[in-house]
């Protein structure tokens, strides 16, 4: 993709997330291709219904006034904002800096909160990392992460996927190849039959075997793992030898690498979002206790690792695909009947697409320790239905005429009731995503008849 077309998507989302959201944050590293970002997605304001003028605010320049009077500088600026009824944007640079001082904080948190003005922020790496440790704002801020100039062209990395035949992995896979000058991917049961390398990485004589044949990887990727909640808690030792014990095996043979490890928002009990990276993990089912033992493993063995926790992902491979919450609700609004749906559990769908490009991104800024990635909006699955047949309509003019009706659904594992992560990218609006899924579904159906 080009230099153009990366920002033209930046700028689209901006704007989407400024409509759905009231607010979007560039982070980059570089204030020249921050700077361009602004002003595109300005000069598009218009077009948009926003409001037209804009007040530019450096809070680095505003805190240079002393922090006494910074506060109230910024609270004085809002209310004149505010007094102009709708007819002005807020533009905040080194949004970051507005850390320093808590009265910012909560008067930013308020308008945020209330989408009281459309707000286009901008921040770096670093920044972020500071605005995180409030996630009471940060929660609420929809950070759209740049990529790095210079990274449109192949890649000179060798890559390998451990895990290339998973639901998550074929899609890194996907977009991995295109990136990456040499990629390579394992599996196991469907290794053979989609042409990926065999390895059992609960066999230490595999493990060492396939290192010591494949050498000097510089990016490793796990993907791997058990990632059905209910299954770990029936097969424990199972799913802490594929969460946990296999990254230590890995960390053994593999040699000096960037690791990359992909979590879960389940290492939360879901009770105290939204939750920074920082935050405590506390996990209430087995599956969620193995993935954060498969993170401290990770981190302790790997100088270079990557950790990226993930919402409850969703997409479209193929027929074969393991089975989301999603895909059962598309299957439910299928049948001709009143559907059920779970009304309690809070979710934030996340498309497998949209969050291996926030992987790709993430290894282009070198970026070490946590992150995390879940969808923009908190749905329960009696919602999350509502907007996959609002899609199926607008997509296939199939219009589901049956009640969707709530109901408590329990499993197996214990769930947490809401982890609401701080994401450092935001994917698209699960309405969207769902848009995008059934499109790529029926072209791809359309080319197996063909």
């Amino acid at each position: 993709m080009t230099k153009a077309a990366i920002s033209a998507n930046h700028i689209e989302s901006a704007l989407n997330f400024i409509k759905l959201f009231g607010n979007a944050v560039f982070i980059s590293d570089s204030a020249g291709q921050a700077e361009r970002l602004v002003d595109e997605t300005l000069s598009r304001f218009t077009d948009q219904g926003f409001p037209p003028q804009a007040v530019k605010l450096s809070v680095k320049s505003l805190m240079a006034t002393g922090q006494a009077q910074a506060g109230r500088k910024f609270q004085d600026l809002v209310q004149n904002i505010l007094q102009a009824e709708g007819k002005i944007s807020l533009v905040i640079t080194e949004l970051d800096e507005a850390m320093k001082d808590n009265s910012i904080v909560c008067a930013l948190r308020q308008i945020i909160k209330e989408k009281a003005m459309p707000v286009l922020g901008v921040t770096d790496m670093q920044g972020f990392r500071r605005l995180e440790e409030s996630p009471e704002l940060s929660g609420f801020l929809q950070f759209i992460l740049v990529q790095k100039d210079g990274c449109q062209g192949k890649r000179d990395n060798s890559v390998l996927i451990i895990g290339a035949t998973s639901f998550f992995g074929t899609e890194v896979w996907r977009l991995f190849s295109r990136e990456y000058a040499q990629v390579r991917g394992t599996g196991f049961s469907k290794a053979a039959s989609l042409g990926f390398d065999r390895l059992d990485v609960t066999s230490e004589d595999e493990v060492k075997e396939y290192f010591a044949r494949q050498k000097g990887f510089d990016i490793v990727v796990y993907v791997s793992g058990e990632a059905d909640a209910d299954l770990a808690e029936k097969e424990k030792e199972r799913a802490r030898l594929l969460n946990s014990e296999a990254v230590s095996r890995i960390a053994r043979h593999a040699g000096a690498c960037k690791f990359v490890y992909i979590s879960s928002e389940y290492v939360f009990d879901g009770n105290r979002g939204p939750y920074g990276s920082f935050s405590k993990a506390e996990p209430i089912n087995h599956y969620g206790r193995t993935k954060l033992e498969g993170e401290q493993v990770s981190l302790s063995s790997f100088s270079d690792c990557l950790v990226l926790r993930l919402g409850a992902l969703y997409g479209y491979n193929g027929p074969h695909d393991k089975k989301t919450s999603v895909s059962k609700l598309i299957a439910g609004l299928g049948r001709p009947e009143p559907l059920e749906a779970d009304n309690l559990q809070v979710k934030h769908p996340l498309l497998i697409e949209d969050a291996a490009a926030t992987l790709l991104k993430l290894l282009d800024y070198g970026a070490k320790g946590i992150y995390q990635v879940n969808g923009p909006e908190g749905l329960n699955k009696k919602e999350m239905a509502e907007k996959i047949s609002a899609a199926q309509s607008a997509v296939t003019g199939r219009v589901f005429s049956y009640p969707v009706v709530g109901i408590e659904q329990a499993g197996i594992a214990a769930k947490p009731l809401n982890t609401h992560m701080v994401n450092v990218d935001t994917p698209r609006s699960f309405y969207e995503g769902v848009r995008f899924l059934l499109e790529k579904q029926m072209a791809l159906k359309g080319e197996e008849r063909a």
